[in-house]
């Protein structure tokens, strides 16, 4: 099998070659002592780097109902719809809304400033052509901590609202861009947030857009927006990460192996026995000559030609060349070939050498091909 016959050949050159083999071992258990002890007694290098953090943050939305004011066939007067996509204009006309703003940090103590302005406008992508704008709410709180939610509350009568936007394109006589009506929130933060000073302003827009005999209202519910800093933070080096194992092992299995190999050595182990060599001779030699060895068995009758002894299996597979002849390997008798040509038969058979090192143990070669990896 090959698993036996690598074993045996590694053990032929670890003999032949013990010494060097020794030196090299104990060089790779040096090295390995060298790397434990270069991870265990240098400090891994902490290096600083820069990553952005989140601060804290604030959510701000709307809110908004409208109040069904005339009689019709589907809502009672003075049911009040809320947060709809789209509300009738001749039942609700009016919608009613509400802003609400917090935040969210580990401390803090900050005024809020809220106003809510409608602004109705021309704009494009690009470009803003026109504007004005109708305060509607503003308030001013003081103290406000963490969680604590500040509200503004606003009303639009959208029939006057239409009113005054055509009325306002009408003195303008024509209008590039898209007309449109929002209500803007302007959030102002000033104080201080987990001991960071703040001062910014925060913006939302509700968009309340009349179509024929209904309005839409599209903006955000509850918008996050987050505050970024920059913070250090130490970073060790990737060295540091397995430290002294890797070293360690080599050390260890290098030594191991070392130790292994002299006992080896002192019991006169390490050496394949003589059967173990002449066994992978034959196995290799039979393996050389597999291109002109068939398995097989002759008749009877040709056994009773004149034999011709043949002292090597090279000699026969010559004899069989140069008569254009297959050296046929008796599937009987183990090691017996045989060259069949006119009134001759020419015979090898493996001398005891083989046989001995066949009933020291190790297994024949199954099948018809002793060396069944080596065929073709």
């Amino acid at each position: 099998m090959n698993t036996d016959r690598l074993a045996v050949r590694l053990r032929a050159v670890t003999d032949e070659w013990f010494v060097l083999v020794v030196a090299v071992l104990l060089a790779v258990a040096l090295f390995g002592g060298w790397m434990a002890y270069s991870a265990y007694a240098e400090e891994p290098e902490a290096e600083t780097e820069e990553q952005t953090v989140e601060a804290w943050s604030s959510t701000g939305g709307f809110s908004h109902s409208a109040e069904v004011q005339r009689p019709n066939e589907v809502f009672e007067v003075d049911e009040r719809l809320s947060n709809q996509p789209a509300y009738f204009t001749r039942v609700a006309p009016e919608l009613e809304g509400e802003f609400t703003h917090s935040y969210s940090a580990d401390s803090g103590d900050v005024t809020v400033d809220l106003s809510l302005e409608r602004q109705t406008r021309a704009v494009d992508d690009d470009s803003e052509y026109w504007s004005t704008g109708e305060p509607l709410n503003s308030t001013t709180r003081e103290g406000v901590e963490p969680g604590e939610e500040v509200r503004g509350p606003f009303a639009i009568d959208v029939p006057a609202m239409e009113n005054e936007t055509d009325r306002i394109e009408a003195s303008l006589g024509s209008s590039p861009g898209d007309v449109e009506t929002v209500v803007v929130a302007h959030v102002g933060l000033e104080g201080t947030i987990d001991g960071e000073t703040v001062s910014q302003t925060d913006s939302y827009e509700l968009l309340v857009e009349p179509d024929g005999d209904t309005y839409r209202v599209d903006g955000p519910a509850g918008e996050r927006q987050t505050a970024e800093r920059t913070a250090e933070v130490e970073a060790t080096g990737a060295q540091s990460a397995a430290g002294p194992i890797p070293g360690a092992i080599v050390t260890v299995l290098s030594l191991a192996t070392l130790g292994a190999l002299a006992v080896g050595k002192s019991k006169d182990t390490l050496a394949p026995a003589e059967v173990d060599l002449e066994r992978l001779r034959l196995e290799n030699e039979r393996a050389e000559f597999d291109d002109w060895i068939s398995t097989g068995s002759i008749p009877e009758d040709v056994s009773e030609r004149t034999r011709v002894e043949i002292d090597t299996l090279e000699d026969v597979v010559d004899v069989a060349v140069d008569h254009d002849r297959r050296v046929i390997e008796d599937r009987e008798a183990e090691g017996v070939y045989y060259v069949l040509e006119d009134e001759l038969l020419y015979v090898y058979e493996r001398d005891a050498l083989a046989e001995d090192a066949e009933r020291a143990g190790l297994e024949p070669p199954e099948g018809t091909d002793p060396l069944a990896d080596d065929e073709g």
